[in-house]
């Protein structure tokens, strides 16, 4: 089996580029516009690799796109070229245009394939070859813009397809399945193929980010079991920096360490030493970075990864939450020592770290990650990602900040730490989020702290989707994606990464960032997004596309966005989600996982809301798009052709989004009712209970059912990430009307018989 077959979504990020026409039969050039036919010639002047893949983007780009066919080999020129004393900021570029000569000029040769995209950009509003007179020059508003395949796995090494500890997540203890690295054509060859790599520049985005982990990339001194599988690794890294590189994409090592082990590891027995404490969240020992031998292999295992993969261009590193690494990972310190030797004495805290604060020990180990790196490369990057260090200390977190290297960026979370409302509701954002545009009080005080010391701060967003919704392609609010690129100026962004290991397909939502991380900056949101919408669906439905957009985008607010309800609900599984009429007494699901066991009816999770107000926020929002899908569909007579295809596609993505919304609300109204019913001891009471689940149970076997078809008609709709896998599709939907149908048929009527025959 190939990936396109399990995926069918693979072969628009894989396949050639080009194909799709925005060829519009209306359209017609203006006066000031030049109309270019196949009488031009694209001529690269130079040989580097990335002005060859320009000339074939922009080449198949008018021969296919544009519907222009084989152009002459004399003729009208379009030139493309490098000129470094066009600016003094990496992929500026400017575009000439005159009756008879178009010239790309870039200030690097990425620059100029960036000048190409936007110069294609151009002829797609139009709807034909045509390019306004004059000369327009652009540069990115952000150093680096840092992406990832979405088809590229997150749970074992995505080079080679190394498994089990650190990188697996059954090594956690969870029960779960993680089809990764099976199929015949798998690999980075295709995960990172060369037509997906110009698609994310095309995108605009410069850089890709993959997981790494010193113990398999590294050999090492200290520990010499290490770096058994690293030749083959590092080749293969290697390899993808060269393809990467030669589309005008760097590659930059996500990484935390020192990663443990799990409790019942050989290697806690060959080295005793440095065995720190058991991690809360899984079965798994830290390693001490108290002991030296720690600190040695951390700085010499960055040196070696980075001597060894030369074209690496940096290194992003989180140092706290997430998998079992240092002795503060997922352990805060008491201020009492009273407390503090409560929890030495329980075996989660570590008598040796103790003695430090989690800021030493946190800026120790990025400060170790950075002199290997710098030993090795000192031009590389080294980025410090700020997640949960806010669990050791207040915002900003100066603690970490003033202990860091000069030259280590700091990446600050965006959102995290930001009041928000839903309903009449109020909580504080701790998540990724695009209904919170941001920044967050948090990130204002990194980069205070940053500016002051005229440091840079890069922003980790996530662009495409989140927690929110994390298995359509992108979260369909581009006005918020609009209002967040627009702030990040502003704020003193200067780079960033804008996925995790979901929410990373290329999508409209990627297309719409990238409108808004050029300088000069659009500073009309509706303006930047009526030209992509022009793009698109054709110029005559851009302004009814953008109405439905904000009405989307608003109703957005009104989602309950908190870890609890994002990480534990029902959204991701929605539709294929069971409604439980007999109480089993489980917590739901893992959100983000293949959990082999799906079933839940512990309500717990709803939190702070409560149930009733979480179900009230997921129905507004539901409300409020589908008075967006109306605004919507009244642009499809405005189109024909490819534009209808793509907006109707669009539609369907709302759609089955909304049809998620529905269910979460079903699933939590339902087991509300039945809980009070297998609480109650009135018939009257029990009757009217069962009313109400019989109500739910109906609308949502409507509701689950309407999914398939938007389901059959978009393989990227129920697909998460992370997950690898879909946690909503037709058999998984079926499999959930199977068994509501025995609620309402059965379940429910005999229950109702039985109250019947009761006495009153």
């Amino acid at each position: 089996m190939r990936i396109t077959d399990r995926f069918p979504f693979a072969a628009e990020l894989i396949g050639p580029l080009n194909r799709e026409s925005f060829r519009r039969d209306e359209a017609v050039a203006t006066a000031g516009e030049v109309t270019l036919d196949a009488s031009w010639i694209v001529m690269p002047q130079g040989d580097d690799p990335i002005l060859a893949t320009a000339t074939r983007y922009l080449s198949g780009f008018l021969a296919h796109s544009m519907e222009i066919g084989p152009m002459r080999v004399e003729g009208c020129r379009l030139l493309l070229r490098v000129d470094p004393a066009l600016s003094d900021v990496a992929e500026a570029h400017c575009i000439e245009v005159a009756r008879d000569r178009i010239t790309v000029t870039g200030r690097d040769p990425s620059g100029t394939l960036q000048g190409c995209f936007h110069l294609a950009r151009l002829m797609k509003e139009r709807g034909g070859p045509f390019v306004p007179l004059g000369e327009i020059t652009r540069q990115p508003l952000f150093k680096h813009r840092v992406h990832r395949s979405c088809l590229s796995p997150f749970y074992l090494d995505e080079l080679t397809g190394l498994t089990g500890p650190p990188f697996d997540i059954a090594s956690w203890g969870i029960d779960v399945d993680y089809p990764a690295f099976i199929e015949e054509d798998t690999g980075p060859q295709t995960y990172y193929h060369d037509n997906y790599l110009l698609r994310l520049a095309e995108h605009g985005f410069n850089g890709i980010w993959i997981r790494a982990c010193l113990r398999h990339f590294a050999r090492s001194s200290v520990f010499p079991e290490f770096g058994e599988h690293s030749d083959a690794i590092l080749g293969a890294l290697r390899d993808l920096c060269r393809r990467a590189n030669g589309q005008g994409m760097k590659v930059f090592c996500y990484i935390q360490e020192p990663l443990g082990f799990h409790r019942d590891h050989p290697f806690w027995q060959a080295h005793p030493d440095v065995r720190g404490v058991l991690c809360r969240v899984a079965p798994m020992y830290t390693m001490c970075t108290s002991i030296p031998q720690v600190r040695d292999y951390i700085r010499e295992g960055a040196e070696y990864l980075f001597a060894h993969a030369p074209e690496l261009s940096g290194l992003i590193t989180i140092s706290c939450s997430e998998f079992p690494s240092h002795c503060y990972c997922h352990q805060g310190r008491p201020v009492e020592p009273e407390a503090r030797a409560k929890l030495i004495d329980e075996g989660w805290l570590c008598p040796r770290c103790a003695e430090r604060s989690p800021q030493e020990v946190i800026a120790e180990t990025v400060t170790l990650l950075r002199d290997g790196v710098k030993a090795a490369n000192p031009a590389a990057e080294v980025i410090a990602w700020n997640w949960s260090w806010s669990a050791h200390e207040p915002d900003p977190q100066t603690g970490v900040l003033e202990r860091l290297p000069e030259d280590v960026i700091v990446m600050g979370d965006y959102e995290r730490g930001e009041p928000a409302r839903a309903l009449d509701f109020d909580y504080t954002n701790d998540e990724y989020s695009i209904k919170v545009v941001g920044p967050s009080a948090r990130f204002r005080g990194v980069a205070e702290f940053q500016r002051s010391r005229g440091r840079p701060v890069y922003a980790k967003l996530q662009i495409g989707t989140t927690h929110e919704n994390p298995n359509i392609p992108y979260l369909p609010v581009p006005h918020k994606l609009a209002w967040k690129y627009q702030g990040l100026p502003g704020a003193g962004v200067t780079g960033m990464m804008t996925c995790w290991n979901f929410g990373n397909m290329l999508s409209l939502g990627t297309e719409v960032c990238n409108e808004f991380a050029w300088s000069p900056q659009e500073p009309d949101a509706d303006a930047g997004l009526r030209r992509v919408a022009s793009r698109w669906f054709g110029r005559p439905a851009a302004d009814q596309a953008v109405a439905g957009w904000r009405v989307l985008s608003d109703a957005q607010d009104d989602f309950p966005g908190s870890i609890p309800v994002m990480y534990y609900g029902p959204i991701s599984r929605g539709p294929a989600f069971a409604l439980e009429f007999d109480r089993i007494d489980k917590a739901f699901p893992n959100s983000w996982l293949l959990d082999v066991d799906t079933r839940g009816d512990q309500l717990g999770w709803a939190t702070p809301f409560g149930p009733a107000k979480t179900a009230a926020c997921y129905r507004a929002v539901a409300a409020g798009w589908l008075r967006g899908i109306a605004v919507l569909e009244a642009a499809l007579p405005l189109t024909d052709g490819a534009d209808r295809e793509r907006l109707v596609r669009e539609i369907g993505l709302v759609k089955f989004a909304r049809t998620q919304l529905v269910s979460s609300a079903n699933v939590v109204e339902f087991l509300v009712a039945r809980d009070e019913y297998l609480g109650s001891e009135d018939s009257a009471a029990k009757l009217a209970l069962l009313d109400r689940m019989l109500a739910v149970c109906l609308d949502e076997r409507e509701n689950a059912a309407a999914a398939i078809p938007l389901w059959q008609a978009d393989s990227r709709l129920g697909w998460h990430g992370e997950a690898y896998g879909y946690t909503i599709s037709r058999e998984l939907i079926e499999q959930k009307l199977a068994r509501l149908d025995e609620v309402i048929e059965r379940r429910i009527p005999e229950e109702q018989a039985r109250l019947g025959s009761l006495p009153a």
